[in-house]
C-alpha cells in the first residue's frame, strides 16, 4: 500500500506548526517533554533540541539515564518514519547506551538520529546527544528496530 503523504512532508508540518502539547503521546504529556524540540528531517534524520528540565534530572541535577532513551526513542522512531516506504508500523527491539559526560538541568542539547543500515526485517539507528554549548558528546544511543504488524483494532 502506497503512502498518500510521504514522511518527510509529514513529519516537516509538524517542526513547522506551533507545538500542541495536547496531540503528543500520552508519555510525552506525562513525563512533561516539553522542552524538546522538533528541528529538522531528512532522509534517515531526524533532529531535535532537548532543553534539560529539573523535573527530569537525580537529586544532583544530572539528568536520570532512562529520559536519555525515552528522547532516543522518539528520534529514532521519527528518523526510521523516513525510510517507509509504504504505511508500515515499527518496534524498538533493542538499545545500547553509552554515556560520556552527564546533562545537566538547564543545558540545551542537540539530539541526531540517523539510520544507519535500513533492511527490510531491521533497522539500526543512532542518537547522539551533544551540548550546544560545550560541543561535547554527552550520549550516544544505538537502537535496533524492526517493521512489525500491529492491529490497533483491540
Amino acid at each position: 500500500m502506497s503512502q498518500s503523504v510521504d514522511p518527510i512532508t509529514q513529519i516537516q508540518s509538524m517542526i513547522d506548526a506551533e507545538p500542541d502539547i495536547s496531540q503528543a503521546p500520552p508519555y510525552v504529556r506525562g513525563m512533561d517533554l516539553s522542552g524538546l524540540k522538533f528541528t529538522a528531517v531528512g532522509p534517515g534524520r531526524f533532529e531535535m533540541e532537548w532543553t534539560v528540565g529539573d523535573h527530569l534530572t537525580q537529586y544532583d541535577g544530572f539528568v536520570q539515564g532512562g529520559v536519555v532513551n525515552v528522547i532516543a526513542d522518539s528520534g529514532q522512531s521519527f528518523a526510521f518514519w523516513t525510510t517507509a516506504k509504504e504505511d508500515e508500523t515499527y518496534s524498538t527491539a533493542e538499545f545500547t547506551t553509552r554515556f560520556f559526560r552527564p546533562m545537566k538541568a538547564g543545558e540545551v542539547i542537540k539530539v541526531v538520529s540517523e539510520v544507519v543500515n535500513r533492511s527490510r526485517r531491521l533497522g539500526v539507528i543512532e542518537s547522539r546527544f551533544e551540548n550546544m554549548e560545550t560541543g561535547k558528546l554527552c550520549a550516544i544511543v544505538t537502537g535496533t528496530w524492526m517493521p512489525t504488524k500491529r492491529d490497533f483494532s483491540r
